[in-house]
C-alpha cells in the first residue's frame, strides 16, 4: 500500500507538469541553454579562467533559486486561486509532498547541470551545493507559502522576480543581511554555513505553516 500511494504521488507530480505545457521548457531553458551560453561568452570575451569560473557561479546564483518556483506555482495553480479549488482540496487537501517532490525533480536538474559543467570544463560548483540549494529552497518554500496564504500565485510571483533583481543589483553593506546572494566564494565551511542555515531554517518553518493553510484554501 505504501508503495501505491508513493507511485500515486509520482504520477500526479508527472501530470501536474504536463498539464502547464510549454511553460515546463522555461527552467529547463534557463538551466542548459542560457546559464552555458554565458559562461561560453565569457570564454570567448577572453576571460581567464579564474574570472569565467566566477562570473558563472554568480550567473547560477542569479537565475537558478529563481526557477525553482516555476514548476510549483504554475503547476498547483489550479489548488491556490483556480475556480474549481474548493473540489480539489476536498479530494487533496495536503498537496505539500507533491510540491517538494516538484522541488526536489528540479534540484536534480541542476545536480546534472554543475557535474556536465565539471565533466567539460572542470568548474567545480559542488563544494557550494549547500548555498545553491538553501537558496532555490528559499524562493520555493516562499513563494508556495505566500501563494496558499494568499490564494493567488501573482503576487508571490511578482514578489520573486522584484526579490532577483534586488539581489543582482543590491552591493551595499546594509543590504546585505537580507541579500542571499552570495558576491563571493566562502573562505571556509562557516562561511559556508551561515547564514545559509538560518535562510533554511526560517524557509522550513514557512513551509510548515503553509501546511496549516492548505486545509482552508
Amino acid at each position: 500500500m505504501r508503495i501505491k500511494k508513493h507511485l500515486n504521488k509520482i504520477i500526479i507530480t508527472r501530470l501536474t507538469l504536463k498539464g502547464i505545457g510549454k511553460l515546463y521548457f522555461v527552467p529547463l531553458l534557463f538551466l542548459f541553454v542560457i546559464i552555458p551560453s554565458m559562461t561560453f561568452m565569457n570564454f570567448a570575451a577572453e576571460y581567464d579562467y579564474d574570472t569565467c569560473y566566477y562570473f558563472s557561479y554568480i550567473n547560477i546564483q542569479s537565475f537558478f533559486p529563481f526557477f525553482a518556483i516555476w514548476w510549483t506555482l504554475f503547476g498547483f495553480r489550479e489548488y491556490i486561486e483556480g475556480s474549481g479549488r474548493e473540489i480539489l482540496t476536498v479530494y487533496k487537501k495536503n498537496f505539500l509532498p507533491e510540491l517538494l517532490l516538484i522541488y526536489i525533480f528540479y534540484f536534480l536538474h541542476f545536480c546534472i547541470l554543475i557535474l556536465l559543467y565539471g565533466i567539460i570544463i572542470r568548474f567545480n560548483y559542488w563544494k557550494y551545493i549547500f548555498i545553491f540549494f538553501c537558496q532555490s529552497f528559499a524562493f520555493f518554500s516562499i513563494s508556495i507559502s505566500l501563494s496558499i496564504f494568499l490564494k493567488s500565485i501573482a503576487i508571490p510571483f511578482i514578489f520573486s522576480i522584484l526579490y532577483e533583481v534586488f539581489c543582482m543589483n543590491a552591493n551595499a553593506d546594509f543590504l546585505k543581511p537580507i541579500n542571499m546572494l552570495s558576491d563571493n566564494f566562502p573562505d571556509d565551511i562557516w562561511s559556508i554555513l551561515f547564514p545559509y542555515i538560518f535562510i533554511f531554517l526560517g524557509s522550513t518553518v514557512m513551509l510548515a505553516l503553509s501546511k496549516k493553510q492548505m486545509g482552508k484554501l
